[in-house]
């Protein structure tokens, strides 16, 4: 009599990449070291933009419970691995991929690829759109943790997130900076700032207008500012 072949339970799910079978428990940590094991092996070395895609495409066929660790998938494509507290890796990441936003340059054409990724990724399964939301207010949150070409490089691709109209609502993003610790360090003005020069290259002022009214924050700008400086002199000279 024949049987049919086992399925995966939810103790563990069998992802096949190109070179090497990946076994996946069903917790956050092994499941960014899937990802990190799927886009190393489908990676080639001939560009970021052509190793990403060969990723997308492997996870496609992937077993993963891409609903339960949405925010996971982007922290390992952000950050190379899972975050911790304080903008680090989790202790328990064994692996890194070599590959991701914070390790490209602080420009809109490095970032690019990762944007269409995340793109794609949201196409294929709309509900990650949270799992980006998710991520987003992360760093956002951690900013104060990281250098000053980081923190360009969260505010560049946040901005591309919304310029590419990739799904996230203005609101659950952008209502994070109004923090009161990282509004007294300057974190925010600083994210704010280069979050409005990049999505000001693609869209219009209009645009941003609308975003941020959508987000309900166009009539608390000034609250992004640090309290010894917020005044309508000190915005207009810093935006000059």
């Amino acid at each position: 009599m024949s049987t049919k072949e086992e399925r995966p339970t939810l103790a563990g799910v069998n992802v096949k990449t190109r070179k090497r079978n990946i076994v996946v428990p069903a917790d956050p940590a092994s499941f960014a070291t899937a990802i990190v094991q799927i886009f190393q092996d489908a990676a080639d070395g001939v560009s970021v933009e052509k190793d990403l895609e060969a990723g997308v495409k492997v996870l496609d066929s992937a077993d993963l419970d891409f609903s339960r660790y949405a925010d996971t998938l982007f922290e390992v494509l952000f950050a190379g691995g899972r975050l911790s507290t304080g903008g680090n890796l989790a202790d328990d990441q064994k692996e890194k991929l070599t590959f991701n936003v914070l390790a490209s340059d602080a420009t809109p054409e490095a970032l690019l690829p990762y944007i269409k990724v995340f793109q794609s990724l949201i196409r294929r399964r709309p509900f990650l759109v949270k799992g980006l939301e998710a991520t987003l207010n992360k760093f956002i949150l951690s900013l104060e943790f990281y250098d000053e070409a980081g923190r360009k490089k969260i505010a560049t691709a946040a901005a591309m997130v919304f310029s590419y109209k990739l799904g996230c609502l203005p609101e659950n993003v952008l209502q994070t900076l109004l923090n009161d610790r990282l509004v007294a360090k300057g974190s925010v003005m600083g994210f704010v700032t280069t979050f409005f020069q990049v999505f000001l290259q693609k869209e219009n002022l209009d645009d941003l207008v609308a975003l941020l009214t959508k987000a309900r924050v166009v009539n608390r700008l000034l609250d992004f500012m640090p309290p010894s400086k917020r005044s309508l002199e000190d915005f207009n000279a810093h935006f000059r």
